[in-house]
């Protein structure tokens, strides 16, 4: 049996049995933010993609406010939708983790080579954490120091981590990085158990949140979001009104520059509420993914590019058309925070004519579209 609790305007449901995750902070401190990422259902994980994300949703954002909400585990970084990294308020975390995590364990090619030594792997890998998070360098050297499982050390991480036995924890990198430390799940998160949700019943959760966040959507875009597979989704949705008008735009009103797989841009299938059909190729690849692009209210309106420096912070501007003096001086404002949220001592805002095409690029060129123009 399910029940149903409310939270602001949200309605999360979950088993009688419990297994959604509590956290004694709840939303202390960095309650905007945890809220504004809520709202979002999570945004991806990866650097600098998680902090610029949050940065366009809170515009006041620091690195520390972000980095600490990490370190005290009110967000949480975890494998879910399309296996991808998200960021979630540990609130959510339960329904997420338990949404998706058949997904997250299919099996596959590398995980058949490892699944023998999985178990003792497991124990040494628990026993090594005992003593407190390390990084995956650390890990190799107590399980692996002759480098004989080569790239499948990597794989058993993944599968650990969806076996929640072990979750990112500290973050230990710059603000362009992604370097941290894994910690046991059952240490770091004591209070969150997501075995104990019944997967269908959070999948029906989820895509509760996400229509609240992103509707009116259909089937296809819930499939895409999720990764699940036809079946899965078509349960998932029995039932549930997909038409309901989202909120998370709300929250990107005015000019914002979006960062590669942000959010708002990987929610749909069918795209063009975000963008003209003709711009498509300038805002994702092949694969489906979403470039780094200017949005002005909720709308789709040039490329930009981060570079690869932050002294000086070069951001450049390729737009799709032409554009009024009040957009240009909107997205120097943006540029702007961005260099705030670093510390850039200079930030330098450069017009390139043209966008680039994305489905006439290399495979990673949506990483950094503007970067050889």
């Amino acid at each position: 049996m399910a029940t149903t609790l409310k939270s602001g305007t949200h309605r999360w449901r979950f088993t009688s049995g419990g297994g959604f995750c509590e956290h004694r902070g709840h939303m202390s401190g960095q309650g905007e933010l945890l809220r504004m990422i809520d709202r979002a259902v999570g945004v991806y994980g990866t650097a600098p993609t998680c902090y610029l994300s949050a940065l366009a949703r809170k515009q006041d954002l620091t690195l520390a406010e972000f980095d600490t909400a990490v370190g005290d585990r009110q967000l949480v970084k975890v494998r879910a939708m399309r296996y991808s990294v998200h960021t979630f308020p540990v609130e959510l975390l339960g329904v997420a983790a338990s949404a998706t995590r058949s997904l997250v364990r299919r099996t596959n090619p590398y995980r058949k080579r490892i699944q023998g030594r999985y178990g003792e792997l497991l124990s040494d890998l628990e026993s090594a954490l005992a003593e407190g998070p390390l990084a995956a360098s650390d890990i190799r050297a107590r399980l692996d120091p002759e480098h004989e499982l080569g790239d499948l050390l990597n794989v058993f991480l993944g599968m650990a981590a969806a076996e929640f036995k072990i979750v990112r924890a500290t973050t230990t990198g710059s603000w362009r990085s992604d370097r941290f430390l894994y910690a046991r799940w059952d240490e770091w998160l004591p209070d969150c158990d997501p075995e104990a949700v019944d997967e269908l019943d959070a999948r029906r959760t989820l895509v509760e949140r996400y229509v609240t966040a992103y509707g009116p959507v259909e089937y296809a875009d819930v499939k895409w979001w999720t990764g699940w597979t036809k079946a899965e989704t078509l349960e998932a949705i029995e039932g549930i009104d997909l038409a309901i008008e989202g909120e998370a735009a709300a929250a990107l009103d005015g000019v914002r520059l979006l960062p590669v797989w942000d959010v708002l841009m990987v929610a749909y299938r069918k795209r063009d509420r975000l963008f003209d059909p003709s711009y498509a190729p300038l805002v994702h690849d092949r694969f489906g993914n979403a470039t780094s692009v200017v949005l002005d209210g909720g709308r789709v309106v040039g490329q930009w590019d981060l570079g690869s420096s932050d002294e000086p912070l070069s951001i450049r501007i390729a737009p799709f058309s032409d554009w009024p003096k009040r957009r240009w001086a909107e997205v120097e404002e943006q540029a702007g925070r961005i260099g705030r949220l670093i510390g850039a001592a200079r930030v330098e805002v450069v017009p390139i004519e043209e966008p680039v095409d994305l489905l006439d690029s290399s495979r990673n060129r949506f990483l950094a579209p503007l970067s050889r123009s």
